[in-house]
């Protein structure tokens, strides 16, 4: 007869370790970085940046602001945003 099968305990995702408030680093890579994103969003900015959605959504507000995001759509909780076409001059 078969040994008695042994359950396994779970997997376990590990605790995300993102940044909860903005540094002068952080900063400078989402504004060097972000505007060459072709699509915009705080899950992407989330996953990307390592930084929480608070974070994100402040982010993502000031280079709208700025004009460096354009708006594409947003539904009641979600706000999807795209690069600013490169002007040809």
């Amino acid at each position: 007869m078969a040994p008695k099968k042994k359950w396994s305990k779970g997997k376990v995702k590990d605790k995300a370790q993102h940044a909860t408030v903005f540094d002068k680093n952080l900063i400078d890579r989402i504004n060097k970085e972000v505007p060459a994103f072709k699509f915009v969003s705080v899950s992407v900015l989330v996953d990307r940046m390592k930084i929480n959605g608070a974070l994100a959504r402040i982010a993502i507000k000031d280079l709208a602001e700025r004009g460096v995001i354009n708006k594409v759509d947003h539904s009641s909780k979600q706000y999807i945003y795209t690069r600013v076409p490169a002007t040809s001059a």
